[in-house]
C-alpha cells in the first residue's frame, strides 16, 4: 500500500509500569509494513523508568508523561491529544504484531463505510516469545447480560475463523476506529478506568448505526495478562468488571430492555455473593459490594452519559439484541465452578483471588 493512497494511523498504546513488555513489544510495533504512521505511547506515571527508555530508543515515537495512572481508557484519550492520524489503532503494550496486519485492517475500513470498529485475528503467545498456532480473539460476543466472549477462544487456528465477520465488540487492545468517530463518541468513558471501555465504547459505536469486524488476515500474538494480570488483583478485576459492566447495561440499553435485564442480572449478581462468601472469599465479596456502592454514589453521573448516549441513537435495542447472546456466558461459568467447588480453570480465568 502506497503513503498516498495509507491514511496516516496514529498507534496509540497506554504504558503503566511496562517498560519490559515495551522492550520486547515494540520493534513489532515500528517495524510495520504500513507505510505512513506514528506512534504514541501514554506512560500512566510509571515508576519502572518506562519514560526514559522510550525517549532514549525510540526517538521517533511520541511520548505523553501523564502525572498519574488514568488506567487504559483515559490513557487512550489522552493519547488523541497528539494524534494526527486519520485513524487511531489502540492497542495493549504485550502484543507482538505481524508486520502487514495493519494494512489488512486499514484497507477493510476504506472499503466499507458501514465499519465503525476493525478488530483483527489474535493468537497466544508464550512468556518465552513462542507463537502459538492457538486463538486468542476474533472478535467477541456480548451475552444480553454485558459478559463478554472471545470468539475462537482457545481453539487450535485451522482457518475456521478465516472469513470476515460482524462482531459486538472488539477488544480493546487491538482496536482500529476513525478518529472523526471517536472525537463524536466523546472516546472511552474514562470512569471505567480499564476493562469493559472497550465494550462501551463498540456498544455506542453499534448504537449509531456503524458495524464492528474482525479482519482475520490481520493477525498479532498476545501474550494474555501479561499487563491487567501483573498490575492488579482478581478481587480488584472483579470489582472492575461487575461495577464496568453495570455501567455499560445502564448507559446503554433502552429503558424498556433494561427493565427487563436488571433483575435477572440482580439475581445472578446475589447468587455469586453468597457463594463467594459461603467459600469465605471475602475479598470476592467485598468486590461485589464495592461495584454496587460505586453505581449508587455516581448513578447522577451515569444517568447524565446515558441521556447523551441514548440522544444519538441511531438503532434499536431489537436491532442490537440480535447481535448479541441470549444465554449468559457468565452464568455457564458460574455453573461450572460450582460444580467443581471453586476450582479449575473458569474460577482462575474470572473468580480467582
Amino acid at each position: 500500500m502506497s503513503v498516498k493512497k495509507s491514511p496516516l494511523v496514529s498507534i496509540i498504546i497506554p504504558n503503566y509500569n511496562g517498560r519490559q513488555l515495551l522492550e520486547r513489544f515494540l520493534p513489532s510495533v515500528v517495524s510495520l509494513n504500513y507505510p505512513n504512521f506514528e506512534v504514541i505511547i501514554v506512560d500512566n506515571a510509571s515508576n519502572d523508568a518506562s519514560y526514559d527508555f522510550i525517549k532514549k530508543n525510540y526517538p521517533q515515537i511520541k511520548v505523553i508523561h501523564a502525572d498519574k495512572n488514568y488506567g487504559t481508557a483515559e490513557g487512550s484519550n489522552i493519547g488523541l491529544t497528539e494524534a494526527e492520524g486519520e485513524f487511531l489503532f489502540f492497542i495493549s503494550n504485550d502484543m507482538e504484531l505481524d508486520k502487514d496486519m495493519l494494512d489488512f485492517m486499514v484497507l477493510r475500513m476504506l472499503d466499507n463505510d458501514s465499519v465503525g470498529i476493525c478488530t483483527c485475528k489474535m493468537r497466544r503467545l508464550t512468556d518465552e516469545g513462542v507463537r502459538l498456532n492457538i486463538i486468542d480473539s476474533v472478535g467477541s460476543e456480548l451475552d444480553i447480560f454485558g459478559f463478554p466472549c472471545s470468539i475462537g477462544i482457545n481453539q487450535e487456528d485451522k482457518g475456521q475463523f478465516d472469513t470476515f465477520r460482524d462482531v459486538f465488540f472488539s477488544f480493546g487492545g487491538a482496536l482500529l476506529i476513525k478518529k472523526d468517530l471517536f472525537v463524536l463518541l466523546g472516546g472511552y468513558d474514562p470512569a471505567f478506568f480499564t476493562l469493559a471501555d472497550d465494550i462501551d465504547l463498540s456498544w455506542r459505536v453499534r448504537l449509531l448505526g456503524y458495524r464492528v469486524v474482525a479482519e482475520p488476515k490481520s493477525v498479532l500474538y498476545h501474550r494474555v495478562s501479561a499487563t491487567l494480570g501483573t498490575i492488579y488483583g482478581r478481587s480488584y478485576k472483579r470489582y472492575l468488571s461487575e461495577r464496568n459492566t453495570l455501567m455499560a447495561l445502564i448507559k446503554n440499553y433502552s429503558l424498556f430492555i433494561l427493565l427487563l435485564i436488571l433483575p435477572l442480572y440482580a439475581l445472578s449478581f446475589i447468587l455469586e455473593i453468597i457463594f463467594f462468601a459461603a467459600l469465605r472469599r471475602f475479598p470476592m465479596v467485598l468486590s461485589y459490594l464495592r461495584a454496587i456502592s460505586y453505581i449508587c454514589r455516581n448513578f447522577r453521573a451515569i444517568l447524565k452519559k446515558r441521556r447523551v448516549i441514548q440522544s444519538l441513537r441511531k438503532v434499536s435495542d431489537w436491532d442490537i439484541l440480535r447481535k448479541m447472546r441470549f444465554t449468559s456466558h457468565k452464568f455457564e461459568i458460574f455453573l461450572d465452578f460450582v460444580k467443581n467447588f471453586g476450582k479449575g480453570p473458569n474460577w482462575d480465568n474470572y473468580f480467582g483471588t
